[in-house]
């Protein structure tokens, strides 16, 4: 009786660790057929055309806006330093109210670069969202004529066989769809 309660025990057990075997052997059948694909935001990002676009843009407007304000600081030096020469000549409560206008002057001007910071800044955020959208869209594009079941970012990734990575395909089609994108302003 021992001997046939240790056999059937014997087989349960052989079954048991047989059929986690087959298990395991289909889940990893199934991560091998899994594609995936992996891409270089970087390497993207800097040979997009239209993100070079938009970079230029936003540095033609910044120098723009640099050269405006810098002018426009001239003119309040140029007005402090004619209020300074006028300070023994004119009343102590005219000088006060002519340095009260020259502050308000250059606080109005400091706000006025820092709305316009805010401004560029968001619109060239915008920007680079709808880049980043299209590439959204051009990767799915490509995950589904390889049949890949995952796109990974390149800096996520230790180590990247080339058979899987898509970036040069990746830059060229979005090049292709969105070869330039307008800063808003």
């Amino acid at each position: 009786m021992k001997n046939l309660i240790l056999i059937v025990i014997t087989f349960f057990l052989t079954t048991n660790l047989n059929s986690q075997e087959k298990k395991v052997e289909l889940k990893s059948a199934n991560i091998l057929q899994t594609g995936i694909g992996v891409v270089d935001m970087k390497k993207i990002l800097s040979q997009s055309t239209a993100y070079q676009s938009i970079v230029e843009q936003f540095e033609d407007i910044r120098r723009k806006h640099r050269n405006t304000f810098t002018k426009q600081e001239d003119v309040i030096r140029d007005e402090e330093s004619n209020l300074l020469k006028q300070k023994n000549v004119i009343s102590k409560e005219a000088y006060a109210e002519k340095v009260k206008q020259l502050n308000q002057k250059i606080n109005e001007l400091k706000s006025k670069q820092a709305s316009d910071a805010k401004k560029f800044e968001n619109d060239f955020e915008k920007s680079t969202n709808k880049i980043q959208g299209a590439l959204v869209d051009v990767l799915s594009m490509i995950a589904g004529k390889k049949g890949l079941d995952l796109v990974l970012a390149k800096s996520q990734v230790l180590l990247v066989g080339k058979e899987i990575d898509i970036t040069d395909q990746a830059i060229q089609e979005l090049n292709k769809v969105l070869p330039k994108i307008s800063l808003k302003k």
